[in-house]
């Protein structure tokens, strides 16, 4: 018995079919939907930074900037992903969420994960900017910031840009939040929980109280870090953080401990980067 034979497909329904692919990768990528950035775009490929956010990196981010060519290329992608991943969301009387906004959070958080090439903070999907300080609801005070276990990540515009204005003075609202964000997720439940070595956050809280000791018993001003960073061990990693990537000489100057412990917690060093000594890629 002769089987009949079966025509292949036509080229007109591969071509059908591949568009098709196309046309919904495109849509994914490039869509604005909750939905997709908070359950689909984490599974994306990095992809090449839009041009419009590059010039925003090159202005405000010297750690950027120091870098060699490939690790710039990475830095360039994961700040791109982070903006798809994310909903950026006007309040209080911002009309329009701009390219620098984007780029300058996004900055921020790539800069503290750059060395866990798989951190997101996915959890904190959600991004409220505000114009100026805010009142919380939930504690009753106004805020430049706040880190909420919900999954936002709350910002005043106006003290988030300052923190840029001087990069040299160990104040920065971007990294402080960002700092706080990424100790929630070790916290809470969620899929990035536990990426950073616990005992070694144990060596730096152990080594911070001892430093918050000599900041209570001292007179004002004696210590390298502000007097903020006695309120807690959150507050004291957020500027600890802070100080970290604006003022890493002095800083390790200071206390060589603490600046190393912070080395081993983010998995780089601002120090050598600057210097122009760092050379093997992290990702």
């Amino acid at each position: 018995m002769t089987v009949p034979h079966q025509a292949s497909p036509p080229l007109l329904y591969y071509l059908i079919m591949a568009g098709l692919i196309i046309y919904g990768f495109v849509y994914f990528r490039d869509s604005e939907s909750p939905y997709i950035k908070r359950n689909f775009k984490r599974y994306f490929f990095l992809r090449n930074l839009d041009n419009i956010y590059k010039p925003f990196l090159q202005q405000y981010f010297s750690l950027y900037n120091s870098l060699d060519p490939k690790n710039k290329l990475i830095f360039e992608r994961r700040v791109q992903k982070f903006i798809d991943m994310k909903e950026f969301i006007p309040r209080g009387g911002i009309n329009i969420i701009t390219p620098e906004m984007k780029a300058m959070i996004a900055g921020s958080a790539i800069q503290l994960t750059f060395g866990y090439p798989d951190i997101y903070f996915v959890h904190f999907w959600r991004i409220l900017i505000y114009p100026d300080d805010y009142y919380s609801t939930i504690t009753h005070r106004y805020h430049k910031g706040e880190v909420n276990r919900r999954g936002l990540i709350v910002l005043s515009w106006k003290s988030f840009r300052e923190g840029f204005a001087d990069p040299s003075d160990g104040r920065n609202l971007g990294y402080h939040e960002m700092a706080h964000a990424l100790r929630l997720i070790n916290i809470v439940a969620n899929e990035e929980y536990d990426f950073y070595d616990q005992d070694t956050m144990n060596e730096f809280e152990d080594e911070a109280n001892l430093e918050i000791k000599r900041i209570t018993s001292s007179s004002r001003g004696s210590s390298f870090f502000r007097e903020y960073s006695t309120t807690n061990m959150d507050e004291f990693f957020a500027v600890s953080v802070e100080c970290f990537f604006e003022l890493p000489t002095q800083f390790r100057q200071y206390n060589p401990k603490l600046y190393t412990l912070l080395t081993r917690i983010l998995k780089i060093d601002p120090e050598k980067i600057y210097a122009g000594s760092f050379i093997k890629s992290i990702a």
